[in-house]
């Protein structure tokens, strides 16, 4: 018999383990459970290993996460795409919104557009429901993690150019550029909070790698700026400013490359280059003020900025730092092996 008790809203049975045979052990289904998902005799169920508890899944079919919600409600109406925008990356598997008055058009159209920025997205529309289905991949988190890495990094590289060439990037190139950034960036964050810890220390793991993630995304999205900044500031910087410009902009670049290329395979050392190519460009930061003392208010702006860019990219070196230091030096064995679950 198995017996119920309550903590932090949720409730919690627990069973007794029981002998079957020589080396099995069963435990029983509650009755509860058992009648509410038609579960029978000879039926097949799905168990997944977590780490450190098993999730059981009836009917053979995926354990998926669903939510639902009324378009009637005013602030649902409103927020539809955040909605299934925060769902996509956050790992969930489907989100349903109906309404027993019919679906509006203008639900529809903006949840379509939707799919140009987020992969894997399937809507399916009746009389009165939406519901969206997301795919989910066994794409490797480190991978895709490199692959974000060296857009980015490639945006540095073409700014690098302007400053040399003195010719501006087309803003409808760019605009192309940040919108396939944007796409790689939410599939990146779906992965990185779908993927399944196997104990608790690859569960905190996989923590940071998300915080890394982030901050590399935040990354992408102050680099996608400062390339609209330069396209419209190139022809006020005299010859000396855009070579001053040119040489923080390779220090990023190759900040970038070196952060993710210590990835894979884990290097302490290209994570240590990585450092001190960001803390040349910080260390400015004292020094402000005598640099642009004679320069334009276009090069004080730009540096300001590629010093800010410098700031997230620290913190986001320390994550890649302690991934190397735990991946290399790490004598526990708590760390697993297949680098395929990260």
């Amino acid at each position: 018999m198995g017996r119920k008790s309550q903590k932090n809203g949720q409730n919690i049975l627990y069973r007794k383990i029981q002998r079957l045979g020589a080396s099995s052990l069963i435990v029983t289904l509650p009755k509860d459970w058992v009648r509410r998902h038609n579960v029978k005799v000879g039926d097949i169920l799905s168990v997944y290993d977590e780490g450190d508890k098993l999730i059981i899944a009836p009917n053979g079919e995926s354990y998926k996460i669903k939510l639902k919600f009324g378009l009637n409600h005013i602030h649902v109406e409103r927020h539809v795409s955040r909605i299934v925008l925060c769902s996509y990356v956050f790992g969930l598997d489907k989100v349903i919104f109906y309404n027993n008055k019919g679906i509006k058009r203008d639900h529809i159209e903006r949840l379509r557009r939707l799919t140009d920025l987020m992969e894997g997205l399937h809507i399916n529309v009746n009389s009165n429901t939406i519901e969206i289905d997301m795919e989910k991949w066994n794409e490797n988190l480190i991978d895709l993690l490199i692959r974000y890495g060296r857009e980015i990094s490639r945006l540095y590289s073409d700014y690098l150019k302007m400053m040399k060439t003195g010719e501006p990037m087309l803003r409808e190139e760019l605009d192309i550029r940040y919108k396939h950034l944007m796409k790689l960036n939410y599939k990146l964050l779906r992965v990185a909070n779908s993927v399944k810890s196997v104990n608790k220390m690859h569960e905190r793991k996989c923590r940071y790698m998300v915080s890394a993630s982030n901050l590399i995304g935040i990354v992408a999205d102050s680099t996608y700026k400062l390339g609209l900044d330069i396209i419209q500031v190139l022809d006020q910087l005299k010859p000396e400013e855009k070579e001053r410009l040119a040489f923080l902009l390779e220090l990023l670049e190759v900040a970038v490359s070196t952060t993710i290329n210590s990835l894979k395979p884990a290097s302490v050392k290209k994570s240590e280059e990585s450092y001190v190519k960001v803390r040349t460009v910080l260390s400015m930061e004292d020094d402000m003020g005598e640099i642009i003392k004679d320069m334009s208010p276009a090069f004080a702006y730009l540096m300001a900025k590629i010093i800010e860019i410098a700031r997230i990219l620290e913190i986001a070196e320390h994550i890649m730092l302690c991934n190397a230091l735990y991946e290399k030096y790490n004598e526990s064995p708590v760390l697993p092996k297949d680098e395929n679950l990260i």
